[in-house]
C-alpha cells in the first residue's frame, strides 16, 4: 500500500514526538514536493522544520502531479497535491489528511483516509501509547479535532 501524506498530520505528529509512528505502522510514506515545502516553511513549527531537513529514510518526497484534480480547487497547494497523488495511485494508496475540506474531496473521490486521531488509535490498539494521553497532547498543541471523532476512535479500542 502507497501512503500519502499531508502537512498537518506531520505537523501535529511532529509537535507531540509521535511522528515515529508512521514508519511504525506504514512502513514508509510518501510526500509530494508541496507539502515539503510547506513543512520547511519559515512559519511552521521548528520541530517539523528541522525534521524535514533530516529526511528520514522512511519517507519519500514525491514530485508534484502535473496537474491537480478539478475537485482540489480551493484547498491548499499541499494538500491538493497529496489528494492528485493519491488518485494517481489508484485503490493501492491511503491518504493521511485531517482538513474537513480535504477530507470531503478526498472522500467523494473514493480514496481510503486515515487521520492524526486514527493513527493515534492505531497505535494505542498495538499498546505503543496511552490513547488518552496522546489525544491531551495532541490538543494541547492547538490541533481542533471534535469529541465524536475521538469517541468513535475511542470505541474502537
Amino acid at each position: 500500500m502507497t501512503v500519502i501524506c499531508d502537512n498537518s498530520a506531520l505537523s501535529a505528529l511532529a509537535e507531540v514526538e509521535l511522528l515515529d509512528l508512521l514508519p511504525r505502522l506504514f512502513g514508509f510514506v510518501i510526500i509530494p514536493e508541496a507539502v515539503r515545502r510547506e513543512c520547511s516553511h519559515p512559519h511552521a513549527p521548528q520541530v517539523l522544520r528541522d525534521w524535514i531537513n533530516e529526511e528520514p529514510g522512511w519517507l519519500q518526497i514525491a514530485a508534484d502531479p502535473v496537474t491537480f484534480l478539478m475537485e482540489t480547487r480551493g484547498l491548499g497547494t499541499g494538500e491538493a497535491a497529496a489528494i492528485s497523488l493519491a488518485w494517481e495511485c489508484g485503490n493501492t494508496s491511503k491518504l493521511i489528511l485531517d482538513e474537513k475540506r480535504g477530507r470531503r474531496v478526498a472522500q467523494m473521490l473514493g480514496l481510503p483516509l486515515i487521520g492524526v486521531i486514527g493513527i493515534i488509535g492505531e497505535a494505542a490498539l498495538r499498546g505503543w501509547l496511552d490513547f488518552d494521553e496522546a489525544i491531551t497532547r495532541i490538543q494541547g498543541c492547538g490541533f481542533h479535532v471534535s469529541e465524536a471523532v475521538i469517541e468513535a476512535v475511542r470505541r474502537k479500542l
